[in-house]
């Protein structure tokens, strides 16, 4: 029951994250890219990719944290 409601929250708050945030971390976790790949997919640097990315797994933790 507690995994259920988990991952409820966990789908919730990948919607509610930015776009930008959402493809970065979609983009790492099912494809696989590096921080340089995601980069280069989505027209940004290196450091806007990781920092999108930072704040989705961020975002993301504590909403499956959250209790």
């Amino acid at each position: 029951m507690e995994a259920r409601e988990a991952l409820a929250r966990f789908a919730q708050a990948l919607e509610a994250l930015p776009v930008a945030q959402r493809e970065a971390f979609l983009l790492h976790e099912e494809a696989g890219l590096s921080i340089a790949e995601i980069a280069a997919a989505t027209g940004s640097n290196a450091e806007a990719a990781k920092s999108r990315l930072r704040y989705a797994v961020a975002k993301l933790k504590a909403a499956v944290e959250d209790d």
